[in-house]
């Protein structure tokens, strides 16, 4: 829930004033999760005692919820110095480790105030020479911050010291504070119209940010003088009928209880929509100059500072920092006690259920059922033309007739509906070497690999198994055998002939001799299809000398057209 709280601070003394929405000097209690817009009035003593508003302007304000000093709990953190980077120190270090972690750049390393850790005393090496320090925060839970400061300056005969404090951050923090908005913090609201049975009723409503100044009341051509704001209801209406002559005695003036005034017609313009519109004129007005910034109770921070107190309630400290002229200094710091809420962060309200529909509003909701649109009797639907075009009964698809039946065990494509394909990126039939395809009720297969085209069709059932296919083109057939052959001893310029039964030979047939791993110089072998199934080898010697072609055994493949 967002709320606005309005603080009062003597930043003479530090004081939470009276006002707003403290009441005894005490804060109001905040809410885990809560959202507050808090506005800042800064005031000071004047040399006569008496508190004013201090000039705002090229200040800077921050705000933060935390415990003072508290250390982090877990984690580490990072030491630079001289342009060297520590490895991690450990959030509970002794001075000795982070004396190991920067030993180089420092001679002594102890232990600063009265904590077993978390604050260091860093001495230099040797007297007038500076230590430049960095330090970076790390992996330190929950989030905090490590602090460097000087404690002493290198000078002749003094080492350099610098303290390194490790502190967490606020809970809730924020640096980012704008002016208060002022409009409408003095208003004019028509409450009623006028009629016959009520009078025509203003109210007019003065905000807690308007502070001194006045306002005018307009009535067509007519204005009041300046009214000071906080004048009684008497002097008000005084000021009415002395500076809106056309309505003298005609308007009437309540107090509201809030600061502000009813202003009714009465007399002539009573029990009358009075046509010409009261205004008002609230330039005169001047406001206090608060600053705001927002404020929400949900960090991780806050859930952390829960969980390490084990209670319903938390009392940190609420600080708020002022700096005017570059000089920072804290106006306030005061306890101030957060609740858990009983709806946490993250739950859900149910929301409401949908109530039950009667028949009519059902039937107005969903096709009701009918011959020639949605058939649920059937279990047909048809398309705009009138005709089924999804038959989920007998598990058909089409426009007037079947076109798909998916009623067996396959798909079936009606006879003159064809399949079309992409003509951009392409169609394909499996998509990885895992798919399996087949034709003509032959087992699917996947991608077959290392095999000739015929094999490769013939296994996918393109074509038919057991018969002999050509491999060149136009060629119908062909057929290949494996023989053992003996020629003999041929002579020089001599030719010796064999004749092998290659089945399905024929003449005219292409014949292609496949030969053994060594064959003797000289020797040619050829082969020709003189009759059926038979294929004559010969060899051709066209050397000089004999040569003994032993028995050998030869590839002969027939090609047929």
């Amino acid at each position: 829930m967002a709320s606005t709280l309005d603080l009062y601070i003597d930043t003479s003394t530090g004081a939470l004033l009276d006002g707003g929405s403290v009441a005894g000097g005490s804060l109001p209690t905040l809410t885990r999760n809560d959202s507050y817009t808090v506005r800042l009035r800064l005031l000071e003593k004047g040399a006569s005692g008496a508190l004013t508003d201090i000039d705002t302007a090229g200040t800077s304000l921050r705000v933060g919820i935390g415990s003072i000093e508290d250390l982090p709990t877990f984690g580490s953190f990072k030491l630079s110095c001289n342009g060297t980077t520590s490895g991690s120190i450990a959030y509970n270090s002794t001075a000795i480790s982070v004396y190991n972690a920067i030993s180089n750049n420092v001679s002594t390393v102890s232990l600063y105030g009265s904590g077993s850790y978390g604050s260091y005393l860093l001495t230099a090496t040797q007297p007038n020479t500076a230590m430049s320090f960095g330090s970076d925060a790390f992996t330190l839970f929950p989030t905090s911050s490590v602090l460097l400061s000087t404690r002493k300056n290198p000078t002749t005969g003094v080492e350099a010291q610098q303290v390194v404090k490790l502190v967490r951050n606020p809970i809730v923090y924020s640096d980012t504070f704008t002016a208060t908005p002022t409009a409408n913090v003095v208003t004019l609201t028509l409450l009623q119209n006028g009629t016959t049975a009520q009078n025509e009723t203003y109210e007019l409503t003065v905000g807690p940010l308007a502070l001194s100044g006045s306002f005018a009341l307009v009535f067509g051509p007519n204005s009041t003088t300046a009214i000071p704001l906080f004048q009684s209801a008497v002097s008000v209406q005084s000021s009415i009928s002395s500076g809106i002559s056309t309505v003298t005695s005609n308007i009437s003036v309540q107090d509201n209880g809030k600061g502000g005034y009813i202003l009714g017609f009465t007399g002539r313009l009573a029990l009358t929509n009075v046509a010409t519109a009261l205004t008002l004129d609230a330039s005169g007005i001047q406001y206090i100059p608060m600053r705001q910034t927002t404020l929400t109770i949900n960090t991780a921070e806050v859930e952390d500072a829960f969980a390490d107190s084990g209670e319903s309630t938390i009392t940190p400290t609420l600080e708020i920092e002022l700096t005017q002229g570059g000089a920072p200094k804290t106006i306030y710091q005061g306890s101030v006690t957060i609740r858990k809420d009983l709806i946490t962060a993250g739950s859900t309200v149910p929301g409401a259920q949908a109530g039950y529909y009667t028949k009519a509003e059902a039937d107005v909701l969903f096709v009701e059922d009918s011959a020639s649109n949605v058939d649920a009797t059937n279990r047909k639907l048809y398309n705009s033309t009138g005709s089924v075009f999804l038959d989920w009964q007998n598990n058909t698809i089409g426009t007037g007739e079947t076109i798909l039946d998916l009623s067996g065990t396959a798909v079936t494509i009606t006879d003159g509906y064809n399949i079309g394909l992409g003509t951009t990126t392409g169609t394909k039939f499996g998509v990885s070497t895992s798919s399996k395809l087949s034709f003509y009720g032959s087992t699917a297969i996947t991608q077959p690999a290392n095999i000739n085209v015929v094999s490769g069709l013939i296994n996918v059932g393109l074509l038919a198994t057991g018969v002999s296919y050509g491999v060149l083109p136009q060629s119908s057939y062909s057929v290949t055998t494996l023989a053992s052959v003996t020629f003999g001893t041929v002579a020089g310029n001599d030719q010796h002939y064999r004749d092998v039964v290659v089945t399905g030979a024929a003449v005219n047939d292409i014949v292609l001799i496949g030969l053994p791993s060594a064959v003797s110089s000289g020797i040619v072998i050829q082969g020709v299809a003189y009759k059926a199934n038979t294929v004559c080898l010969s060899a051709i010697h066209s050397d000089t000398g004999s040569v003994n072609l032993n028995t050998a055994t030869y590839r002969i493949t027939v090609i047929g057209y």
